[in-house]
C-alpha cells in the first residue's frame, strides 16, 4: 500500500481520530471516520449557532453545553457517547466558552477505567 496524499481527503483533527483509534491503530476504515467528523463538525456548528443566537449574558454556559451532551447521547452507543463529548468541547471552543467540568470529570473517569 502506498501513503500518498489524496487531495480529496478531509483532514481530520487528532482529538477526533482518538475517539477511532487504539494504540495508534484505526478502529474503522478511514473513509466512514472522515463521514462520522463532518457530521460531529455540522452538529457542532449547528448547535454553536443555536446557542449563539439564544445565550444571553450570565446564562449558564456549562448547564446549556449539558443539555447538549445530553440531547447528544440519548440511546447512544460508546463511540457515539465519546462523539457526543467531542461535539461539545468543540461547540465550547467556537463559543469561546470554557470546557465543562463535569465533561473534564468524566473524561478522568474513562481513562481511570480504560474506556478511552
Amino acid at each position: 500500500m502506498h501513503d500518498h496524499y489524496d487531495h480529496n481527503q478531509t483532514l481530520v483533527p487528532e482529538s477526533f481520530l482518538a475517539i477511532h483509534s487504539r494504540h495508534g491503530r484505526a478502529l474503522r476504515p478511514r473513509a466512514e471516520i472522515e463521514a462520522r467528523y463532518e457530521l460531529c463538525e455540522d452538529v457542532a456548528l449547528h448547535a454553536a449557532a443555536f446557542l449563539a443566537a439564544r445565550h444571553q449574558e450570565g446564562d449558564d454556559t456549562s448547564e446549556a453545553l449539558q443539555r447538549c451532551h445530553d440531547g447528544l447521547r440519548a440511546g447512544a452507543n460508546a463511540s457515539a457517547s465519546a462523539e457526543a463529548a467531542w461535539v461539545v468541547r468543540r461547540v465550547a471552543e467556537l463559543q469561546n466558552w470554557a470546557q465543562p467540568a463535569w465533561l473534564v470529570d468524566a473524561d478522568a473517569d474513562a481513562d481511570r477505567s480504560g474506556r478511552r
